[in-house]
């Protein structure tokens, strides 16, 4: 069955960051939609910090139309319109000192008045400031939530519509744990957690009745809160208002596997004996542990106990071992499993 109208405008987090590339190599405007929390400004910072540009993040949501015109300036008896210097690089403006030029991002573009997105026809399509031109060098990006999540939006009308790319986030777990959690470094518990509840990822329903919900950005705070400490079951309710009372409730009791858990020192004293895990509850968790301890010094016994996990936590585990130390591709261990588990570790 095809994919309706709107599922077409649907793509996973590395699918959109190559589309917005794409937009801006063309000077065009992506518009990018997603629920709450998704993770959509992190992208756009990813492509920012890609590109090596100074971020210029504004809210159209808290904006007034004269932030798109510029404020009237009257000298000689002749008024002109003068741009305000913080928002909008103009031609002959430098460009910082190590950046290549500016993105300006346009955030909560949906949440905006009519006169603002109005005033705004003018930036997306013209690249102009009153009168005055934008930088070359500046590229623009737009992001909203989207209309049916309960999220403060207006709809756009058609001059805007014409003016953007339309692209929409879906949640991909995969991609949020190769490319955030396993790359930046998050708890291992966390990784372990929702290596196997996939499903407690994103459980966002727009009519929820819990004062908050599991997505992207409540388990980067999840992990700011708990990277490096004791879980205790006296702050349940800390990490209930987190990410909800009951998936709280849930992580709490998988994360005392750890205190039961194979320790690294038995890894790494004896890795072709050393016990293994039997149930996936446990063997998630040791993996990432594994991960958080890795060293190119231990990296060879790790990938000795390793290559006796059944294959898709074998799998997991040297492609995090890409992400987190790419230069171990080189290691005579992992050189060893490349023939066998390359199409899986590579795509």
């Amino acid at each position: 069955m095809s994919d309706s109208p709107i599922n077409m405008y649907r793509v996973g987090p590395r699918q959109l960051r190559g589309f917005i590339l794409e937009c801006l190599y063309a000077g065009l405007v992506p518009f990018i939609r997603g629920s709450p929390g998704t993770g959509k400004s992190e992208i756009v910072e990813s492509v920012n910090d890609e590109l090596n540009l100074w971020m210029i993040d504004h809210r159209l949501s808290t904006s007034e139309p004269t932030d798109m015109t510029g404020l009237p300036d009257i000298q000689n008896n002749r008024a002109r319109f003068a741009p305000f210097e913080e928002l909008f690089p103009l031609e002959g403006t430098p460009i910082p000192e190590g950046k290549n030029g500016w993105m300006i991002f346009f955030d909560e573009m949906n949440a905006a008045s009519k006169a603002v997105q109005a005033a705004s026809y003018k930036v997306l399509l013209d690249r102009k400031i009153g009168q005055h031109n934008l930088h070359p060098n500046v590229v623009i990006v737009a992001a909203g939530n989207l209309d049916s999540d309960r999220a403060i939006t207006n709809p756009i009308g058609t001059a805007l519509q014409s003016r953007v790319i339309h692209l929409e986030l879906e949640v991909s777990h995969d991609d949020w744990m190769l490319d955030v959690a396993i790359k930046r470094n998050y708890d291992a518990r966390i990784i372990a957690f929702l290596s196997q509840y996939p499903s407690k990822l994103m459980d966002f329903r727009p009519d929820h009745n819990e004062k908050t919900f599991c997505c992207p950005r409540t388990w980067s705070f999840m992990n700011r809160l708990i990277h490096g400490k004791p879980i205790n079951e006296s702050s349940t309710p800390l990490y209930a208002g987190t990410i909800t009372s009951a998936v709280a409730a849930e992580f709490v009791q998988f994360s005392k596997i750890f205190l039961s858990m194979i320790s690294i020192k038995e890894v790494l004293a004896d890795p072709s004996f050393a016990p293994m895990p039997s149930d996936n509850s446990t063997r998630w968790a040791l993996i990432s542990h594994l991960m958080e301890k890795l060293e190119p010094e231990n990296f060879e016994s790790l990938a000795i106990y390793a290559n006796r996990f059944p294959m898709d936590f074998r799998i997991i585990f040297f492609r995090s071992v890409l992400i987190r130390q790419p230069a171990l591709r080189r290691h005579t261990a992992f050189i060893k499993v490349q023939s066998e588990l390359s199409r899986y570790i590579f795509n």
